[in-house]
């Protein structure tokens, strides 16, 4: 049993279990490091000099793994670029500009709070089929097709002249997020090695929701000073930036690397293959793992020839061929299919309505402050979304110094052996700040007291949902990389169709129940949640162990 996560049993105890690596090699025995200099398996530099690369890149200069770290490190920029436009500029900004919308077209609350639900409907509804067209296809593609319907949806909005014109621009807009929401958590797992995924989930989390709430504080203000219509205008020439760097530098990151380097994923004997000796331009480098290999891949091992690196041109085609041949309508079907894995259900539950309670808070703000006592203005109203702006920036800081360095600790402490779980323990926070948050956010609103109070107190809910996502996130990718992308789409949908159930009767709610005791339920609710991750922890890998032999999709 290592440090709390139990052993499995029965037929599969002593064999290889997916996801957990010997990753660390400076607590291994003599005897292992040994075996693993005769493997020849790659470690990383300078301080990770001890860090076996997990997986280990293949010998192709086309495998992202191969790519300089420095553009790594960009197109995942870029891709959190997109996901902070796409995301925070998309997704909350209608929070503060409730005031505006009710005086020009005589709406309510509520019909406010359903131009945001019904984007999330087709965020929801279009998850599932972003999902599969990015395995099949790609995420290149998929990324082209996602930022340009949520720039024309922005760019609509705009210039839209009815609330019924409005609700179609932000439909268009949900066509173009969900792959922000969802399958570019994966993009993670294409491009790093286990032990640099925590620090650089942290950075898409930090696009994704830290500092998601940046264009809501700036919105109110934008509104008062110059209309509701320039907030979409000047939103839509960041989205068209991000359009076009998406355009020349958002390379296909999807790669089909042998099995055998997969030690994160692979089975006993592809474990065992790994570590084997074994001469370049091996045969082994065209085994088929689901897709066809081409002429050139079949030459290359065949010959000794060697593969170059694509030229920029050809990296920026819109499309790389098929990376898979199952059927789409599977793909479609397996993010369903993957909630019987009961870490992957807990995980999607969790992410799915810790995010919702932060839109909930969102989507009362205006309800709740711009009336007495408090009556704020546009503007004001904007500025609460100060709190969740620095409490998403510090709750990310501290998870990108916490992630790894805590992830690799516990390794250590296993002899170096690392088990996914050991990204869970920094969930302990969670309950600790977001229990507080909630409890006091409503019973401030309730009493009349400041709404700078109530602010921070939303953002160190904030704070909560970073660590919540990094900790969630991180072990998904680690404990079930090759279904990640259906784990996380799923969540989103789950999330998504949540809160648009929500908006029929969230403003309603609000007022008849007050402030106060809706968001100690709120609160009770993430609470009872937070502590559903010490099961996950402890039985965790023998669920892997589970699935690895019962994942009837990906025999079949």
């Amino acid at each position: 049993m290592g440090l709390g996560v139990l052993e499995v049993r029965g037929t599969a105890k002593g064999h290889h279990v997916p996801g957990t690596v010997l990753l660390d090699t400076l607590d291994a025995s003599a005897e292992v490091n040994v075996e693993l200099e005769a493997a020849g398996l790659k470690k990383g530099s300078g301080k990770n000099s001890e860090i076996i690369l997990v997986p280990q890149p293949s010998s192709d200069p086309n495998d992202p793994l191969n790519w300089p770290l420095w553009q790594r490190d960009l197109i995942l920029l870029l891709y959190c670029f997109c996901t902070m436009c796409c995301i925070g500029g998309v997704g909350p900004i209608l929070s503060s500009m409730a005031i505006p919308f009710i005086m020009e077209w005589g709406i309510t609350f509520t019909d406010v709070s359903l131009l945001t639900g019904y984007q999330l409907c087709a965020v929801g509804a279009v998850g599932v089929v972003v999902s599969a067209c990015a395995r099949k296809f790609g995420k290149r593609p998929t990324l082209l097709w996602s930022i340009s319907c949520a720039f024309a949806g922005t760019v609509w909005g705009g210039v839209a002249k009815s609330y019924g014109s409005l609700v179609g621009a932000r439909v268009l807009q949900g066509l173009g997020i969900a792959m922000f929401e969802s399958v570019t958590y994966a993009i993670i797992g294409d491009l790093y090695h286990v032990h640099q995924r925590g620090t650089r989930m942290t950075y898409y989390i930090l696009a994704q929701s830290g500092l998601a709430q940046f264009p809501t504080v700036i919105a109110g203000k934008i509104t008062t000073d110059l209309g509701w219509r320039w907030v979409f205008y000047l939103l839509s020439i960041f989205m068209g930036l991000g359009w076009a760097l998406s355009i020349f530098f958002g390379w296909e990151t999807v790669y089909n690397r042998n099995a055998m380097y997969n030690l994160d994923t692979s089975s006993r004997s592809k474990v065992d293959k790994a570590i084997q000796p074994n001469s370049k331009g091996s045969t082994h480098e065209v085994e088929d793992i689901g897709k066809t290999p081409t002429l050139e891949t079949v030459v290359t091992a065949t010959t000794g020839g060697e593969r170059i690196r694509e030229t920029y041109f050809q990296r920026i085609k819109p499309f790389h061929g098929v990376f898979t041949e199952d059927a789409l309508w599977k793909m479609i079907v397996r993010p369903f299919y993957v909630l019987l894995n009961p870490a992957v259900l807990w995980a999607c539950i969790i992410i799915a309505f810790t995010t919702v309670w932060i839109i909930v808070i969102s989507f009362c703000i205006a309800q709740a402050f711009s009336v007495p006592p408090f009556l704020l203005n546009t503007a004001q109203l904007g500025y609460v979304s100060a709190g969740p702006l620095v409490g998403g920036l510090l709750g990310c800081i501290s998870c990108g110094l916490i992630c790894d360095p805590l992830a690799r600790y516990l390794t250590r402490k296993n002899n170096g052996i690392y088990e996914p779980e050991f990204r869970l323990p920094m969930m302990i926070f969670v309950p600790i700040v977001s229990t507080v948050g909630y409890f006091l956010f409503g019973n401030l609103i309730q009493q009349g007291q400041s709404p700078v109070g109530a602010s921070v107190m939303f953002g160190l809910v904030f704070v909560s949902v970073q660590f919540c996502a990094v900790s969630t996130g991180a072990y998904i990718v680690d404990a079930f990389r090759d279904i990640s992308v259906e784990t996380f789409v799923i969540s989103m949908t789950f999330k998504n169709f949540i809160f648009f159930a929500f908006t029929f009767f969230l403003n309603e709610w609000f007022a008849s129940w007050g402030p106060a005791k809706m968001f100690n339920t709120i609160g009770g609710i993430q609470l009872a949640l937070s502590l559903t991750t010490i099961p996950v922890y402890v039985y965790g890998k023998r669920i892997r162990a589970w699935w690895h032999a019962h994942d009837l999709l990906r025999k079949n």
